[in-house]
């Protein structure tokens, strides 16, 4: 058995390994490496799509893996796999059993959209809906094909989308671990784009076991376990081969409302004595993790105090924050208004029963911001019409600014613009995101706070400058496992083979686990064997 890593080694995501065993071939996430694309590119300079998947190929963001990647986006004579042979971890006419996806953020799924649509993906039905929801409202391009595709024609030796009108989108073949929704309304939701293009349809195949959540893919076993991470439907996985288990963590956490499932994973994963373990370091320095419960008293008292406008803040598709404002409005009489894509994956997320997870449509809580635009794409037509019998529930700037002090308005540094319409006079931005990690992300929340002053609008959860001073604890809490939670998993675990990986430290684990067991730290391209005796 062998694994080879092409990205999320010795930085936090673009996770891509491929695991070859028994005669069968597993990809384990397939993610977009923002870091890896910042080396050269940025908001302006960016892949041509006219070009497929030669750019990110040429420039060493796609694994060299022949045969893997989809016939529409490549284009023939241009030399890419000739100058690919010489990269570390080339594999000549590949054939992929199945992807694996942890869970729903683009650092583990957005590359998936150049795989070959006959490599079927297996997830929960909750991290499928969300990657469909996500494709759905996004704008189209070819990074953003991950549950369905629009096929490419060569046209004076450039590609370009195929006629909409002529030409279906064909969705990708997806098998749900935990078996899934079967409702009409989840099959309709699952079957259409959210443009107006129409769909060949794939209904999803329920493929897990209910009682143990296994499946057999090739010659190999695969179980899956629920785990807490900051995106609902967060799972890891156990792939039994010939050599013994290999235990894929993905993103997980001990601090957040669900961490009782990631102590039975770490429970169940540790009684099959995995042969390797391959887990994931983003933040093992953090000591004492915020909890989310943490998160919501402050929230809680921080909107009690205010008396103006709230404007909450907080990562796409953190569905348990989102919830949790929506709490905190209701004990507070406040409405939450959320975005549309909010609402439809919110909606989206009600189909699949989803624990917890209201219905947009029919909770009367939770109301829509409509934005001041032009033109409005069909998905986006379709949930305003469900809006339209219901007084109210549909928001805009003027019924923001004509009554602040009855919403909590959930906007992102993206929405800000929208405020010169809202005319706030004072107010709270309630800032519950992770703290700025490179100078980019400090430039913009330089422009947040001029935004805010020209507003007289107060910051709340600061995450302070360039240097932490100033930081506000206690408004966010890290999706990711703390350092002591991560002694603790291998410990109990005892895997004969540890590999860090989404990490940029990995010397916590030559520190805290060298000499007791084989530490594996990869280097991008690098093919590791497992297996023998102990």
């Amino acid at each position: 058995m062998r694994i080879t890593f092409y990205d999320g080694c010795d930085r936090i995501g673009g996770n891509k390994f491929l695991l070859e065993a028994d005669g069968t071939r597993l990809l384990l996430d397939f993610g977009t490496s923002f870091a890896g694309e910042k080396l050269f590119f940025d908001e302006f300079l960016t892949a041509r799509a006219t070009h497929g998947i030669g750019d990110l190929l040429e420039l060493g963001l796609l694994p060299p893996l022949k045969g893997v990647y989809r016939d529409d986006l490549e284009i023939p004579g241009k030399g890419w796999w000739d100058r690919a042979r010489s990269r570390k971890g080339f594999r000549e006419d590949v054939r992929v059993d199945a992807l694996l996806l942890t869970h729903g953020h683009v650092d583990h799924t957005g590359y998936a959209s150049f795989l070959s649509g006959s490599v079927p993906i297996y997830s929960t039905s909750t991290t499928a809906t969300i990657v469909k929801a996500m494709q759905d409202v996004a704008p189209s391009g070819m990074g953003r094909e991950v549950c369905y595709l629009n096929p490419r024609e060569l046209k004076a030796g450039l590609l370009a989308s195929s006629n909409a009108k002529k030409v279906p989108s064909e969705q990708r073949q997806f098998a749900f671990m935990d078996r899934g929704p079967a409702t009409e309304e989840f099959l309709e939701f699952w079957g259409q784009t959210g443009s107006t293009r129409g769909m060949n349809p794939k209904p999803p195949a329920g493929a897990g076991d209910s009682s143990n959540g296994a499946v057999r893919i090739g010659s190999l076993i695969v179980r899956h376990w629920p785990v807490d991470h900051s995106i609902p439907g967060a799972c890891a996985f156990g792939i039994l081969t010939g050599d013994g288990w290999v235990v894929y963590t993905g993103d997980l956490r001990l601090h957040g409302r669900s961490a009782g499932a990631t102590r039975r994973f770490i429970e169940e994963a540790a009684a099959l004595q995995p042969l390797a373990l391959i887990i994931e370091g983003t933040h093992p320095s953090t000591r004492e993790p915020v909890s989310e419960d943490e998160v919501h008293a402050n929230v809680l008292d921080a909107v009690r105090r205010s008396g103006g406008l709230i404007i909450a803040d907080f990562g796409p598709r953190n569905v348990e924050r989102l919830l949790a404002f929506l709490q905190v409005a209701t004990e507070c009489g406040r409405r939450l208004v959320v975005s549309a894509k909010d609402a439809y994956l919110l909606r989206a997320l009600s189909l699949t029963g989803e624990d917890g997870v209201p219905d947009p449509y029919t909770d009367e809580r939770i109301s829509v911001y409509v934005e001041t635009k032009s033109l409005k794409a069909a998905w986006e037509k379709r949930l305003l019409e469900c809006y339209a019998t219901s007084p109210g529930r549909l928001v805009d700037c003027g019924t923001v600014s004509r009554a602040p002090s009855e919403f909590i308005l959930c906007f992102s540094y993206y929405d800000l613009n929208e405020l010169l319409d809202i005319q706030p006079r004072g107010g709270t931005y309630i800032y519950s995101s992770s703290e700025a990690f490179n100078e980019e992300m400090h430039m913009d929340m330089d422009r947040l706070r001029n935004w805010l002053a020209h507003f007289d609008i107060d910051l709340v959860g600061d995450p302070g400058d360039r240097e932490g001073v100033g930081r506000e604890r206690g408004f966010h809490a890290s999706g990711h496992i703390h350092g002591q939670g991560i002694v603790e998993l291998v410990e109990r675990m005892k895997p004969r083979v540890l590999v860090p990986v989404h990490t940029e430290t990995p010397g916590f684990f030559a520190e805290h686990f060298s000499g007791r067991y084989r530490l594996v730290v990869p280097g991008m391209g690098d093919t590791v064997e497992f297996g023998g005796t102990p």
